[in-house]
């Protein structure tokens, strides 16, 4: 039996966490944010949870690097893995240009374009740099103002196509500017406007630091094994 710190945050925590249990390894989670799951095994200290881990998972959010730059400097010598989603793959249908930042999203823009943009809250003030109106989607409803220039468009999914390609027209939509995280259930937005011919920016996620990635949770029981 292994013993394994998950650093949770996204829709990869659980499936990781029922694989590793189901095959009879000790693991708990710690949450990047709140958490996600309250009936799972959670460690509240993060010191302390990778000190008596032999190995850690991490499954936080692609564009989430706080916990996992802090877990490798905590315990720079503990195995570690990184389980994700491939990124989105463009098809000759698609019009996509990939880019690293938020900053560089907004400067390949069009001008003046009108832009629906699934980037999350915190991207709102750097969208404001685009000369045209911004969309910008959020799954949780709050009462926070938008930056001048900018919409908040409330929603929580799953999202279906049709949905989305039918308030792409309605808001006379553009272009579309989202962050690449992979997985079926965010992908809509791009299926909608590869139907309606819209052009899409990606930013692509950071280089997660850790050496050993997998895509699912086959790979991941493999690598334990291999400990």
């Amino acid at each position: 039996m292994t013993r394994l710190l998950i650093l949770g945050g996204s829709a990869m925590t659980e499936p990781a966490l029922h694989a590793l249990v189901g095959a009879g390894h000790e693991a708990s989670v710690y949450w990047s944010r709140d958490p996600m799951q309250t009936d799972v095994p959670c460690v509240r200290d993060l010191r302390d949870g990778l000190r008596s881990a032999d190995a850690m998972v991490d499954t936080t959010h692609p564009f989430d690097t706080s916990v996992r730059s802090i877990a490798a400097q905590l315990a720079p010598d503990l195995p570690r893995v990184r389980l994700r989603r491939p990124g989105w793959t463009a098809t000759a249908q698609d019009q996509w240009r990939h880019v690293d930042t938020l900053a560089e999203a907004v400067a390949a823009l069009p001008p003046r374009a009108r832009v629906f943009a699934a980037s999350g809250r915190d991207s709102a003030e750097v969208l404001t740099h685009h000369d045209g109106p911004v969309f910008l989607r959020q799954l949780h409803r709050h009462d926070g103002a938008a930056p001048a220039g900018c919409t908040y468009v409330f929603g929580a999914g799953p999202f279906d196509v049709d949905d989305e390609i039918a308030l792409f027209r309605e808001m006379a939509i553009d272009v579309i500017l989202v962050r690449n995280i992979g997985g079926s259930g965010s992908f809509p937005k791009l299926a909608a406007a590869r139907a309606l011919g819209l052009p899409a920016v990606l930013i692509d996620p950071p280089d997660s630091g850790f050496d050993v990635q997998v895509d699912d949770s086959d790979a991941l029981l493999n690598w334990v094994r291999a400990l």
